[in-house]
């Protein structure tokens, strides 16, 4: 049997539309993959690694409003609620190990106060932070 799917779902399937989309792992694939890769890997040079490096920038205040500004979170097509979602679900899995003893998941409202002021300089800031970090003991995935 062939099913025709109308041109608004066809449309949302192929543009990653994540009502689509049920669980964090799924909104990851729909949202995240592409350039993050499956296991969190990142493109050396242009995208960099979260696996095994993302949970250590929950150590600094600054940390962890970097990870709901940078752009590919702050202009994502998803919700508050599914960008908290997959960020908690990012972080238990690809950097459970480097999350601080004390994690607090993202909440929604962390989500609406942080989103809305993207960061212009991603690679400057994540130096800058990576630098404190390193100060620190913890080592942060480059570029």
């Amino acid at each position: 049997m062939i099913r025709v799917l109308s041109r608004s779902v066809l449309l949302a399937i192929l543009c990653g539309t994540p009502a689509f989309a049920g669980s964090a792992a799924q909104l990851y694939t729909m949202n995240c993959w592409g350039c993050h890769s499956p296991h969190a890997e990142g493109i050396p040079g242009s995208v960099p690694r979260l696996a095994h490096s993302m949970g250590y920038f929950l150590y600094l205040p600054e940390g962890r409003t970097y990870l709901v500004r940078v752009p590919g979170v702050a202009n994502s097509p998803l919700n508050d609620q599914q960008i908290a979602d997959v960020l908690n679900w990012m972080l238990e899995t690809f950097s459970k190990d480097e999350l601080p003893k004390d994690f607090t998941p993202y909440t929604v409202d962390d989500i609406r106060t942080h989103r809305p002021h993207p960061i212009l300089n991603v690679k400057d800031t994540r130096r800058t932070l990576a630098k404190q970090l390193a100060a620190m003991g913890y080592t942060v995935a480059d570029f």
